[in-house]
């Protein structure tokens, strides 16, 4: 079958399983069983796509994320491997490399790193601070290495539950993406099915892990450190009022690109 014409099929075949972007994922789908980019698939309609594409295009309508089919994740312009057992990057999750990266450094944590995206990204764009990573699960430990061999990031990433493996050291930054999803809230197939529980869910109104890192995280922070956490939305006024009841100072809100509040900036106050 030409590739336009599996394209045109299987557009309509995701539409109906309700994904949200069908043709684009048609067309990913599309380059990744021909070995080509996106683009070459669109210059050349009338190439033949191979029908090992049906396996892959099943799994879609089942509602596996795309991430998971093609085994990588596109994030702050660099390809992560992804896993089962893990959580996907998110293009939102960037702004909290952005932030991260405006201010002083030096030696740096990444709580629950998941695929490494944080930690990596923020080694490769600052060579000279020194990064650690961290997670409780083996999977994601083991698959943060892996993504730091293939990009050449130098971070030491180690299993632990949040600052468990740390004992008294201090970093001037630390940055979290924890789990913040409420038990019970509803979630799409592609993130209910198929994403861990663990890097998801925080309690009854998802604030379990923010708690616990507004009362741990001063004794591992310099006094003139940044803690930089994401959250999810409409949760910022929650987790400031939280951070602020032990002893924080809120610095800094900054939005995503839908406009969403995403990265919440703390220090010690004086």
């Amino acid at each position: 079958m030409r590739i336009d014409d599996w394209i045109s099929s299987a557009e309509d075949r995701l539409a109906k399983a309700g994904v949200l972007e069908p043709r684009l994922d048609a067309q990913l789908l599309a380059a990744a069983v021909t070995t080509q980019s996106r683009s070459w698939v669109l210059a050349h309609p009338e190439a033949e796509i191979p029908d090992t594409v049906e396996a892959l295009l099943a799994r879609r309508e089942q509602r596996e994320p795309l991430a998971l089919i093609l085994g990588y994740r596109e994030f702050y312009g660099r390809r992560f491997f992804v896993e089962p057992g893990t959580l996907v990057p998110r293009q939102e999750t960037e702004t909290i490399v952005d932030v991260a990266l405006e201010g002083m450094g030096g030696k740096v944590l990444d709580i629950g790193t998941g695929t490494g995206c944080l930690a990596l990204t923020i080694k490769l764009e600052r060579p000279n601070w020194m990064v650690a990573a961290c997670d409780v699960s083996p999977v994601a430990v083991r698959l943060a290495r892996k993504n730091a061999d293939a990009l050449g990031a130098l971070v030491h990433v180690t299993r632990s539950n949040l600052y468990e493996a740390f004992g008294d050291v201090k970093f001037g930054l630390i940055v979290s993406n924890p789990p913040y999803i409420a038990e019970g809230a509803s979630l799409p197939p592609e993130v209910a099915d198929f994403e861990p529980a663990l890097a998801l869910y925080a309690g009854h109104d998802g604030l379990d892990v923010y708690r616990r890192l507004a009362l741990e995280s001063m004794g591992h922070l310099m006094p003139w450190g940044r803690l930089v956490l994401e959250v999810g939305d409409g949760m910022s006024d929650d987790v400031i009022a939280l951070f602020e009841a032990q002893g924080w100072a809120n610095t800094d809100v900054r939005n995503d690109l839908s406009g969403v509040p995403r990265a919440v900036v703390f220090q010690p106050k004086p």
